[in-house]
């Protein structure tokens, strides 16, 4: 996957249009003149990844070294304005064909903020919350953010319940320091909490640490249990909560 900012498509068809449209009279050598808007043209399909074009672009490319070798202060005379024209406007319909067997996909709108979803999940947790999880918890928080910025709200599910279970059982073991449970399982380390002299007057994250396993951890097992956009952007909020609440404890303890 990549992130492509529209600005790139927008400058590519600029730089075209200029060359298409290029007359006599116009300066060859350059910054945003003739050479310039080629060499910015090449550049583009490479970066773009428009193979079949680039291919088809042996002939401007012969052009492209021909205009070069004339004098620094050259333009462009009538034959060579009409040569380049040509040749753009042979390469355009390669370039439109390319084009139209590639499709753009457009990240729509969340409750969450998209562009922190996708680049900086630690931002919608409290301060130095995401940097104090386990790597694993981290890249699970990362993937759900994803998941969820691009719509698959099952597998950010799974991704949720997987880094809240892992941030629990950090919480856990600052508590219990010895008698370590063997698997670590949602259900016994909240029981454990709950008995605890110290963990247990957090009554109230230990219920909602339960609740989030009965309600939400559990049946995301099932495969009869598919999520949409909305339930995972809940299920977001709730897992940031819990998480929040544990380091906040766990820190000033």
């Amino acid at each position: 996957m990549q992130s492509v900012t529209l600005y790139r498509y927008w400058q590519f068809g600029t730089g075209f249009r200029y060359l298409q449209d290029a007359s006599a009279g116009y300066p060859i050598h350059g910054s945003g003149v003739v050479l310039g808007n080629l060499e910015t043209l090449f550049k583009k399909l490479e970066e773009l990844n428009l193979r079949v074009t680039i291919r088809a672009a042996g002939d401007l490319k012969k052009l492209f070294t021909e205009l070069r070798a004339t004098p620094s202060d050259s333009k462009l005379d009538a034959a060579q304005a009409k040569k380049l024209n040509t040749t753009v406007q042979s390469l355009r319909q390669t370039l439109e064909a390319e084009l139209m067997g590639m499709n753009a996909y457009v990240v729509s709108p969340k409750r969450i903020e998209v562009e922190r979803l996708v680049t900086d999940p630690a931002a919608l947790f409290a301060p130095n919350v995401f940097t104090a999880l386990s790597p694993i918890a981290r890249y699970d928080i990362a993937e759900a953010a994803k998941c969820i910025a691009f719509e698959r709200p099952t597998a950010a599910a799974f991704h949720l319940m997987r880094a809240t279970e892992e941030a629990l059982r950090g919480y856990y073991c600052h508590f219990v320091k010895r008698d370590r449970l063997d698997p670590m399982l949602w259900g016994p380390l909240v029981q454990a909490l709950t008995l605890h002299r110290k963990a247990k007057v957090h009554d109230a994250l230990n219920r909602n640490l339960d609740n989030i396993r009965v309600s939400f951890r559990n049946p995301t097992q099932h495969p009869d249990k598919v999520y949409d956009i909305h339930e995972a952007q809940d299920l977001w909020g709730l897992c940031v909560d819990v998480i929040n609440r544990m380091h906040k404890i766990r820190t000033e303890a």
